[in-house]
């Protein structure tokens, strides 16, 4: 089957490419509460969405966020492949609770595995956001419409 019109072609050197080459506009958005904190987070749900994430952009906003919503628990580990500045992760589990926040350096393409296998989520947000805000492991995430889970698990198209 022919790759999606939006998915470049593998790469010889690198296998498989499900990346866009281009930054990603228009994805969905949600309002996230974290815990006395809100942020607009942009949806990430499907293979290309997530393979690309922040890639080929400018940078990202102290006050904006990319979640990455997969269909179930498991480890998960994230890279800086073509994103040009550095940005903090949460790795958040089934039911929305962050388990380890982790700094990702700009352009490193060492993948930053989670500690648990019961990441479902994953929130991408400015260097600092995390820490500015008073946000730490332990600290549960929901949606203005209920919880991560119940609300945007069903958006998932990657186990």
């Amino acid at each position: 089957m022919p790759p999606a019109p939006d998915v470049p072609k593998p790469a010889d050197d690198d296998g498989p490419v499900y990346f866009l080459d281009h930054a990603q506009v228009g994805l969905p958005r949600a309002k996230l509460m974290i815990g006395t904190r809100d942020l607009a987070a942009e949806i990430c749900s499907s293979l290309p969405q997530v393979a690309t994430g922040l890639m080929h952009r400018r940078g990202i906003g102290p006050a904006e966020g990319m979640l990455f919503v997969f269909g179930g628990p498991q480890r998960r580990s994230f890279y800086m492949r073509n994103v040009a500045f550095p940005i903090a992760a949460a790795y958040i589990d089934t039911e929305g609770v962050i388990q380890e926040i982790v700094q990702l350096k700009a352009m490193d393409r060492t993948p930053v595995p989670s500690k648990s296998d019961r990441i479902q989520f994953v929130l991408e947000t400015a260097p600092d956001w995390f820490e500015r805000n008073g946000v730490g492991v332990g600290t549960q995430i929901v949606t203005d419409r209920g919880s991560l889970p119940e609300k945007l698990g069903p958006l998932a198209r990657l186990p």
